[in-house]
């Protein structure tokens, strides 16, 4: 059976479990691969789940690993006949680099393989990376599915989050689940945080708080508060007009260690994206142009500058991000102290 790409990753499998496609299409191969391992053991599990009789899969199930796998082994396991579920379920495991995980001759007979596979087996491929090019992903294209499980954009992590909160009995407002994923790091650039980790950020809340509502506090208290937030409760003070809650919140966060050598580089970056942005929009460039060609992930980082880069002129803006610029070496030069080089800036703003 013929498959156009699937490219829309978990919202495309949702779909077409919903619409019960892998029954009425008579899917028998399913290529899982990306970065996001979790969401590719979710829902290999759920698509077993679909054709597995509950109790059953000792018998009608079979996992293997890619690593200890060899074709003939994984062709016998797909070519035995289910006893008591709908379909036999057939899972591997952890291929990974481009495939080389499995020997040559093995991956060339398993891409060869796919399209026998009998209608009464489901085979679930789960893979890192896969060559577009390679024979294994053409076939499986051809012959089956393919979804991609790429790092999430802020709306699908939004709902991942409130997902696995619902999953844990609990209800997360828009503010919690904004702190938790400002608390994971995982929409920063660059970031090696991963949703395994994401959702056991989601399990450690959900234990800490002791009602069903998940509040700031519960974030705040279980993952600390990331310093990028700090910087944009200064730059919010100083946007309203209230330096002194923006210089208070400089002397807190300079009291409990910080240093202005981490939080420079926090300012600059979004002094540099709030100028690039005024640029942008002065030249009359769409919110989605700018992104891209500042190659910003984050739309919420996004608008977060813009909201600051409003406040000022393009000159004004100028000024300050070169003043910026000058504030570290005023401060290894001796000129001034970390304390006092920060709070002119913010004075100056």
């Amino acid at each position: 059976m013929k498959s156009q790409p699937q490219t829309a990753g978990f919202r495309q499998i949702e779909q077409d479990l919903r619409n019960d496609v892998f029954r009425t299409a008579g899917i028998r191969v399913v290529l899982l691969y990306g970065s996001e391992g979790l969401l590719a053991d979710v829902y290999a599990r759920r698509l077993a789940a679909t054709f597995l009789m509950p109790g059953a899969e000792p018998m009608d199930g079979a996992t293997f690993d890619a690593e200890e796998l060899r074709a003939d082994t994984l062709i016998g396991a797909c070519d035995t006949l289910p006893m008591l579920s709908e379909r036999r379920v057939v899972t591997v495991k952890n291929i990974r680099g481009d495939e080389k995980s499995l020997a040559g001759a093995d991956m060339k007979r398993l891409a060869e393989y796919l399209p026998e596979v009998p209608a009464s087996t489901l085979l679930i491929l789960s893979a890192d990376s896969v060559s577009k090019r390679s024979a294994l992903y053409k076939n499986a294209l051809k012959d089956g599915k393919t979804y991609a499980f790429d790092r999430l954009e802020r709306s699908d992590l939004k709902a991942f989050v409130k997902n696995r909160f619902a999953q844990a009995g609990k209800h997360a407002d828009a503010e919690s689940v904004d702190a938790l994923i400002a608390a994971s790091g995982y929409l920063q650039r660059d970031a090696d945080t991963d949703l395994y980790a994401v959702e056991g950020d989601i399990a450690r809340v959900a234990a800490y708080a002791d009602r069903e509502e998940i509040r700031p506090s519960d974030i705040s208290a279980c993952m600390g508060v990331p310093l990028e937030t700090d910087v944009f409760r200064m730059l919010d003070a100083v946007s309203s007009g209230d330096k002194g809650t923006a210089i208070e919140l400089l002397i807190q966060l300079l009291e409990r260690g910080e240093s202005a050598f981490r939080l420079l580089p926090l300012l600059t970056s979004q002094f540099e994206m709030m100028l690039g942005y005024k640029e942008m929009r002065e030249r009359g460039k769409s919110f989605g142009e700018i992104m891209r060609a500042l190659d910003i992930k984050s739309e919420f980082r996004l608008k977060k500058a813009a909201s600051y880069a409003e406040r000022y002129s393009l000159s004004g803006l100028m000024h300050l991000t070169e003043r910026l610029y000058r504030v570290e070496p005023d401060i290894r030069t001796g000129l001034f102290p970390e304390q006092l080089a920060l709070t002119m800036f913010l004075a100056e703003m």
